[in-house]
């Protein structure tokens, strides 16, 4: 809607899971980079912990990218909700094992084991990327903790990355310890936030300072440096910007946002106007 106003080839803060607007800062960077060690050095698991919208799942999109290039196989499964066949279905899928739709719970752990002994014999590994792993049915955890039981302990085929929000959760602890290592994104300070909103603008064309110095702050103080939240906050801002046909985004214009956000009337906010109106 305002892309043509502020001469932008696409909205800068759309929520789209895209690798092309992945932000590497230092925590980010660091993330990956302990993650790359565990799929590459033959690891056991991890436990990848966040709060929700730091960008744990891009994170593990672009992981998943970047093994493509290896001789590792790497599959990506989103467990929100799932019971635990649901998730081991998703498993068997991911693999190619066939299961069907009425397969029973002990035939999809026969088809998993059968798989594991031959991924050892054949000396190939799987690195599978469990997300929200403390939004499944509490019967998955067990599942995992089966999952990192089995094989060879020392050299293991398989890998496991898990996400969690909370590190210090009875749910990560019980997998963490069956884990070679714990790693952690945390939100952004002002300076990153500042970065990655700079970041975002460049990837969608824009070649001109948007955001105020004010803005910035506003929007830290207001999202406490959480990517998704920064996200969610600039695209109303800039909508409201190109309604008024503003020339920067300053302080007040996030304020602005931000009731919209928490639910403020539309009479008292023009963003809900604007939007109405589309």
């Amino acid at each position: 809607m305002y892309c043509d106003f502020w001469n932008f080839t696409q909205a800068p803060f759309n929520q789209r899971l895209d690798l092309e607007y992945f932000f590497e800062s230092e925590l980010h960077e660091e993330a990956l980079a302990r993650l790359l060690f565990v799929a590459e050095e033959q690891k056991k698991g991890a436990v990848f912990t966040g709060p929700s919208g730091t960008g744990k799942t891009l994170t593990l999109k672009v992981l998943q990218y970047l093994l493509k290039r290896s001789p590792h196989r790497c599959e990506y499964i989103d467990l929100l909700g799932l019971t635990e066949e649901e998730f081991l279905w998703q498993v068997c899928a991911q693999l190619r094992l066939g299961p069907a739709h009425t397969t029973a719970l002990p035939q999809l752990w026969r088809s998993l084991a059968d798989y594991l002994t031959g991924l050892q014999l054949t000396q190939s590994r799987v690195i599978l990327l469990l997300d929200h792993v403390d939004k499944s049915h509490a019967e998955c955890l067990k599942s995992i903790e089966r999952l990192l039981y089995s094989g060879n302990q020392q050299y293991p085929s398989l890998s496991i990355v898990t996400t969690f929000e909370n590190l210090n959760s009875g749910q990560a602890s019980n997998v963490s310890h069956l884990s070679d290592l714990a790693i952690e994104l945390a939100p952004f300070d002002l300076e990153m936030t500042q970065n990655y909103i700079v970041h975002r603008l460049s990837q969608s064309g824009c070649s001109k300072s948007v955001f105020t110095d004010d803005a910035f702050e506003e929007i830290q103080k207001t999202t406490a440096g959480t990517p998704q939240k920064i996200n969610q906050i600039c695209d109303l801002a800039l909508l409201a910007g190109y309604e008024q046909s503003l020339e920067h985004i300053d302080s007040d214009v996030i304020k602005s946002a931000n009731l919209e956000i928490k639910g403020a009337p539309t009479s008292t906010n023009r963003i809900s106007e604007v939007m109405q109106g589309v």
